[in-house]
C-alpha cells in the first residue's frame, strides 16, 4: 500500500491506501479490519470504476457519487451529472432528479442537504473536502419507506453506530472540492467520504444533528458517546506460523479502535475458558476462512496458540466439542483478541492463559471424562484463578 495522509478510521497520519480501491487509508490492519464490513460493499466496485482514470465517466461534468437506494439492500456507485447555477457563474450543483424519486409519486419532492466537513469520531475534525448528503423532505409522501440500504439488513449498515434516527427514502452522497462553507465545484467521492457518510447518518439525532460534525457535537450525550467510541485500547495479535516465519513475534500488542465490530456487532461469542474466569475475550481472524494452497493442514496458516484459546469445554454426544464450527478450518491464520468490555488485553495474560489451557485444562479433556458422569465438572473445577496464577510469569 502506498502512503496517504490520514487514517479513515482513527485519523492517524502516514496511513496507507487500500491496495484494491486506493480510496481509503488505514494506519494498521486493526483499523482496516474495523472498517471492512462497510468498506467491502464498495471496495472492488470503486476499483472497477476508477481503473484507467475513470474512463467510464459519461462526460467531463459527471462525478462519482454514492447512492443509498430506498428499496435495495446495498449502496452503489453512480455517475452524477453537474449543472452550473444559472445565477452564479462557476458554481455547480449535482443533477439528482433521476435518483431522488419515489415510485408512484410523479410530482417534485422537496429535498434537504447535510454538509459534512469533518468526522470527530475518526479524529478528522476538518477534512480537506466537503461531503454533501441529499435526501427527501420528511413530509408525508405516499410510498416513502425506510431506506433499505441503510436499515434493511441484519446487522444494518449503520448497526455499529448510535442508530437512533430512521432514514426514509433514497439518499445520495456527493463530494465538493474544498472545506469552505459552500464549495463551488464537485469532485469524485472517496471511500473515506463513504465512511463519513455512514457515521454521520448513524450518529444523527432529530432536531439536534449528528454527533460527529456540526452543532450536534456539542450536545452532552454526543460528548459522552464520542468519548466512549473514540480512541483505542490494547488487544493482542496471535500470529500464525506463516506470519511468524516472516519475522513477526508469536504474540504482539496492537492498538484496536473502539469502533471495531468486536466491541459491538461481533462481540457476542466470548472465548469459552477465559469467559469462565470472567475474562471477556473475543476473537476475530484477520484472513477470515483462509485455505491452504496445498491442502496441507500443517500450512503456514496454522495457529497453535489460537487453537488453545478457542477450545470449548462443552460435551456433545459423548465427545468434547472442540472448536466452534466457524473455527474448524485447520488453517485459522492470525487472530485478534480483545476484551469485549473495552479494557486492555495484555500479552503476558494471553501467554499465561494459553499455557494454562495447554498444561492444565486440555490434559483433563480425555475421552473417558467426556462420557463419564461428572467428567465435565472435573474439567470445569480446574478452571480457577488460583490454578491460572501458577502460569503467570513474574
Amino acid at each position: 500500500m502506498e502512503a496517504s495522509s490520514l487514517c479513515t478510521i482513527c485519523g492517524v497520519s502516514n496511513a496507507r491506501l487500500c491496495t484494491t480501491c486506493r480510496s481509503a487509508a488505514y494506519c494498521s490492519l486493526e483499523c482496516q479490519q474495523a472498517d471492512w464490513r462497510t468498506h467491502k460493499l464498495l471496495c472492488r466496485k470503486f476499483k472497477d470504476s476508477s481503473m484507467s482514470n475513470f474512463t467510464a465517466r459519461p462526460s467531463p461534468k459527471h462525478y462519482l457519487a454514492i447512492y443509498f437506494p430506498m428499496t435495495t439492500r446495498s449502496p452503489c456507485l453512480v455517475w452524477v451529472d453537474s449543472k452550473e447555477d444559472e445565477h452564479e457563474q462557476g458554481y455547480f450543483n449535482p443533477e439528482l432528479d433521476q435518483l431522488l424519486v419515489v415510485p408512484g409519486h410523479n410530482r417534485y419532492i422537496g429535498r434537504n442537504l447535510l454538509c459534512i466537513r469533518g468526522n470527530s469520531l475518526r479524529g478528522r475534525k476538518t477534512n480537506r473536502d466537503t461531503l454533501n448528503i441529499w435526501y427527501l423532505d420528511a413530509d408525508p409522501i405516499p410510498n416513502l419507506i425506510t431506506n433499505q440500504s441503510l436499515h434493511g439488513t441484519t446487522p444494518t449498515l449503520i448497526g455499529d453506530t448510535w442508530g437512533e434516527f430512521i432514514w426514509k427514502g433514497p439518499l445520495v452522497a456527493v463530494m465538493k472540492a474544498g472545506s469552505t462553507w459552500d464549495p463551488r465545484l464537485l469532485m469524485d467521492i472517496t471511500l473515506t467520504g463513504y465512511r463519513d457518510a455512514i457515521d454521520y447518518l448513524g450518529y444523527y439525532r432529530e432536531t439536534i444533528g449528528s454527533m460527529i460534525d456540526g452543532i450536534g457535537m456539542g450536545d452532552h450525550l454526543a460528548k459522552r458517546v464520542l468519548a466512549d467510541k473514540s480512541g483505542k485500547v490494547w488487544g493482542v495479535r496471535i500470529n500464525c506460523i506463516g506470519d511468524q516465519a516472516r519475522g513477526n513475534p508469536e504474540l504482539v500488542p496492537v492498538a484496536v479502535p473502539n469502533t471495531h465490530p468486536l466491541f459491538n456487532l461481533e462481540g457476542d461469542d466470548p472465548l469459552c475458558i477465559p469467559d469462565l474466569l470472567d475474562w471477556t475475550w473475543v476473537a476475530k481472524a484477520y484472513v477470515g476462512k483462509a485455505q491452504s494452497n496445498t491442502g496441507d493442514v500443517q500450512s503456514d496458516l496454522e495457529n497453535p496458540l489460537a487453537r488453545l484459546l478457542l477450545l470449548q469445554t462443552s460435551v456433545e454426544d459423548g465427545k468434547w466439542e472442540g472448536l466452534r464450527p466457524w473455527w474448524h478450518d485447520p488453517n485459522i491464520g492470525s487472530i485478534l483478541v480483545v476484551n469485549r468490555r473495552g479494557g486492555d488485553v495484555e500479552v503476558g495474560k494471553v501467554k499465561a492463559m494459553c499455557k494454562f489451557i495447554q498444561q492444565k485444562v486440555f490434559p483433563l479433556m480425555t475421552d473417558e471424562r467426556a462420557i463419564a458422569l461428572g467428567g465435565k465438572q472435573e474439567v470445569l473445577a480446574a478452571i480457577t484463578e488460583e490454578n491460572l496464577a501458577l502460569f503467570v510469569e513474574s
